[in-house]
């Protein structure tokens, strides 16, 4: 299991939208849904060293990037992944 929430201006907007998944490969699918064609599946990354975010009890919380944006290349432009949101893989279970 995967837990996935987007990129928000607060914690609380981003946990109203979090989406569990069997798979990562279901979430980038999810995620290329939701963003509508603006990049595809082979985009998305996730990126960084994992890390606890104690404000919702995600042990692993990782960010979820996307190299592409549209006809921008990220990694050309800034030579970082642009984020996107983050997920986990250690949580705690939600009632969805």
């Amino acid at each position: 299991m995967i837990i996935f929430r987007p990129h928000r201006g607060h914690l609380d907007e981003a946990m109203a939208e979090a989406r569990e998944f069997a798979t990562e490969l279901e979430m980038k699918v999810y995620i290329v849904d939701i963003w509508d064609g603006y990049f595809g599946i082979d985009d998305i990354v996730i990126y960084g060293e994992s890390m606890c975010d104690e404000r919702n009890g995600w042990e692993d919380t990782r960010y979820v990037c996307t190299n592409k944006f549209g006809d921008q290349d990220n990694i050309k432009e800034f030579g970082v992944p642009q984020c996107i949101g983050m997920c986990a893989t250690k949580y705690k279970p939600t009632n969805m």
